[in-house]
């Protein structure tokens, strides 16, 4: 990645600071990682690893723990899933883990995920029904993710240039498709996002494509690629563009609703966030506990790390800091519905997301990845 790229990323991103703090990580900006032979050095023993994205160790996410046992966890960071993968592979072993649900069977396929015991969690009542029983949550009839945050892929929208979109009914992602907006959209460049946006819309599991459908969503992408004025990863790019009216609708991240707001400041500018009606994508990301912590005595304290990530009092700093939704219920009360709305979140989650697709595993994604560049360069 070159460093300009960053520098755009760093200011906008998918999840502004969150997102931000990752790539810090990956490019050393921040000491990100800890020697992966044993544990921690010089570290309180007594106290969990807890192996997770850099920008986890704010102090409002362990709050509770600290409470409990008069000091935090102890923190390993990782830049990327596939990283955290190879390292404990390798032989690393920490106590809890910060990865997304995409890699649950990959993880305990691997052997580093041990049960969570839910009745443990003094916080898991209120953790809401989609979460609890999110796909791949549960592996050989154990728990063992527990939900913490998420966010979402959709359309953003000027309803003020293309109000028929304010109709629910009209929201769906064939609006990508719409040739009166021809040359004044605006979609990500992500071949796992695209991909996925065109699999839902033709009703393929784009998860597990074969070579057949995934020709269908390359007929589908390189049909409405002709639509695009912007294809880019930088939502400062997209809410400029949005905000001055050369891109009317554009596939986003939710974090592109606060960018918009500031891009478009002082003018008559009104927009909507899409909720498509064949559904929109949705990551989420949450914590699992490593087989070792029991070798060494620590199973309970990594239960307490993890109901402490999923208290209210975590949640409400990470919706209204990070712009991320959160798996708590609680965790939205007091917080004006209207500014969730604008950020791409609700206090209504199991509604808002009722019909999502969550991201799991690719497969075939090298050749997704092909596919998709030979689309944009109209092979």
């Amino acid at each position: 990645m070159e460093i300009n790229e960053f520098r755009d990323l760093l200011f906008s991103g998918k999840i502004t600071r969150r997102e931000a703090k990752r790539l810090m990580a990956s490019f050393g900006v921040m000491a990100a990682a800890v020697p992966m032979t044993g544990r921690q050095a010089l570290a309180d023993t007594e106290q969990p690893v807890l192996f997770t994205w850099s920008g986890y160790d704010s102090p409002e996410f362990s709050a509770q723990y600290v409470a409990q046992n008069g000091a935090p966890p102890n923190y390993s960071f990782f830049s990327n899933q596939e990283e955290a993968f190879n390292k404990m592979r390798g032989g690393y072993s920490p106590d809890v883990m910060f990865p997304c649900i995409e890699s649950m069977q990959l993880w305990y396929d691997a052997g580093f995920l041990a049960p969570i015991d839910t009745s443990m969690l003094s916080h898991w009542p209120d953790v809401l029904d989609v979460f609890k029983n999110i796909p791949g949550g549960k592996m050989g009839g154990d728990q063992i993710f527990a939900a913490d945050d998420w966010g979402q892929t959709s359309i953003v929208v000027r309803t003020d240039l293309a109000p028929e979109y304010l109709d629910p009914e009209m929201q769906s992602w064939e609006a990508l498709m719409d040739e009166k907006y021809k040359g004044r959209m605006s979609v990500v460049d992500s071949s796992s996002d695209m991909a996925s946006i065109a699999g839902v819309a033709l009703g393929i599991d784009a998860f597990n494509m074969d070579d057949a459908q995934i020709a269908e969503v390359r007929k589908w992408l390189a049909k409405q690629m002709p639509n695009n004025r912007i294809i880019s990863h930088s939502m400062t790019e997209v809410a400029q563009a949005m905000a001055s009216g050369e891109v009317v609708m554009g596939v986003a991240w939710n974090s592109v609703l606060s960018q918009l707001a500031s891009a478009a400041e002082g003018t008559d500018a009104e927009w909507t966030w899409m909720v498509p009606k064949e559904g929109a994508i949705t990551w989420c990301c949450g914590l699992t506990i490593h087989p070792a912590s029991m070798e060494r005595g620590l199973y309970e304290k990594a239960h307490q790390v993890i109901d402490s990530f999923l208290s209210p009092e975590s949640g409400r700093f990470e919706i209204t800091e990070w712009l991320t939704g959160h798996s708590n219920a609680k965790s939205y009360e007091g917080i004006d519905q209207a500014w969730l709305l604008s950020v791409g979140l609700s206090n209504d989650v199991d509604t808002f997301l009722a019909n999502t697709h969550f991201s799991r595993p690719m497969a075939n994604s090298d050749k997704i990845a092909v596919m998709w560049e030979e689309v944009q360069a109209g092979i």
